[in-house]
């Protein structure tokens, strides 16, 4: 498959820790040097349900390099067996405890930027991975490591993605289309995704700048904001995935010095 030879396809949305829209890839990009840490609160129906039959909490670390390039360490929480260290301030002791997380890697490359070679109709074009290795010696995916939750590669996913901005009286306008691919078979993403944003000309400032999102991410369809907060140091989250269940996570953004 064309998505499989390109090597860097990926996924990128907050729900993973990257950039991107909600649950759904888009070819936006941070500023080179950015430097991000992200938390989120993560409803189950996002995540394997091989690996959590729970809702969880996950955060990651990433950063940008000239523009081009974004890498992101990502870790997702799971619940742990009872230990008798973890006492409770009834004095009661509980039955599970955080103890332990999923580990994964994702990349993205930004193939074009908008309006690249001073032609405004360009879009922004970009391919991604998320979880490229999977077991305890990092091998290849195999059918047997992704699917039916016999491997831990519970985020396998690859992408590819344009995104186009529009100028109106009521703001800006973007679109995204790309498709989406994964080897597992317990939570499946075959299939093209799409994504209209807009940002209310009258809600933007310096201290609060949201961005409302309606997307399909090749699964279900998604409904909810990002708002750039303080000249985009945070930015915050909130999702209704399928227009029902809820995330929400918040994002603080560090330009390193020396960076162009």
């Amino acid at each position: 498959m064309v998505l499989t030879l390109l090597a860097l396809s990926a996924k990128a949305q907050f729900v993973d820790s990257t950039t991107g829209l909600l649950s759904s890839p888009s070819a936006e990009m941070n500023d080179a040097g950015t430097f991000t840490i992200t938390n989120n609160f993560l409803n189950q129906h996002i995540l394997s349900p091989n690996g959590w039959d729970y809702n969880t909490f996950g955060y990651g670390f990433g950063i940008t390099f000239w523009s081009r390039l974004e890498v992101n360490y990502v870790c997702t929480l799971f619940w742990g067996d009872w230990s008798p260290r973890a006492q409770g301030p009834d004095g009661t002791y509980r039955q599970k405890i955080m103890k332990n997380q999923d580990r994964h890697f994702a990349a993205k490359v930004l193939l074009l930027k908008e309006g690249e070679f001073g032609k405004s109709w360009v879009p922004a074009l970009a391919i991604g991975i998320s979880d490229p290795v999977t077991g305890s010696g990092g091998g290849e995916y195999i059918g047997s490591d992704v699917s039916g939750g016999a491997g831990n590669g519970f985020f396998n996913r690859m992408y590819i993605v344009a995104t186009k901005h529009f100028a109106s009286t009521w703001g800006e306008v973007g679109a995204s289309l790309g498709y989406q691919y994964n080897l597992r078979q317990d939570i499946r993403y075959n299939a093209p995704c799409a994504a209209v944003t807009w940002r209310p000309v009258w809600l933007r400032n310096r201290w609060f700048d949201p961005k409302f999102i309606l997307e399909y991410d090749a699964r279900t369809p998604n409904i909810g904001f990002l708002a750039d907060i303080w000249d985009s140091r945070f930015q915050a989250m909130f999702e209704l995935q399928n227009f029902q269940w809820v995330s929400f996570g918040l994002r603080f953004k560090l330009r390193l010095k020396g960076s162009e």
